[in-house]
């Protein structure tokens, strides 16, 4: 295949330059990136504002989902425009 991109397509375009380049999918897609950390800590990037807060539960809002984690004792520790850290005991951690 030459270096040439046909510019009809843009799925095309899109899944090229970002295969070029080595771009991970989620990167380019709007979904949210959850990591879970001993059971105790959620790193929740990419949210989108915070729709519920209670000590055993806590819901995001994320890209054409909603975020929400259940445990106990659960504390908001640090929350931007883009990130959101929560701490407490994890029982689980839904996309709904």
């Amino acid at each position: 295949m030459s270096g040439v991109i046909n510019m009809t397509d843009k799925t095309s375009v899109t899944q090229r330059v970002m295969t070029r380049l080595d771009i991970p999918a989620e990167a380019a897609a709007a979904v949210p990136r959850i990591t879970i950390s001993g059971g105790s800590r959620v790193l929740v990037e990419g949210h989108r504002g915070l729709l519920e807060y209670a000590a055993d539960r806590i819901a995001a809002a994320g890209p054409g989902c909603r975020i929400l984690i259940k445990g106990e004792r659960l504390c908001l520790v640090a929350m931007d425009r883009r990130e959101l850290v929560v701490s407490g005991k994890l029982w689980a951690v839904e996309l709904e």
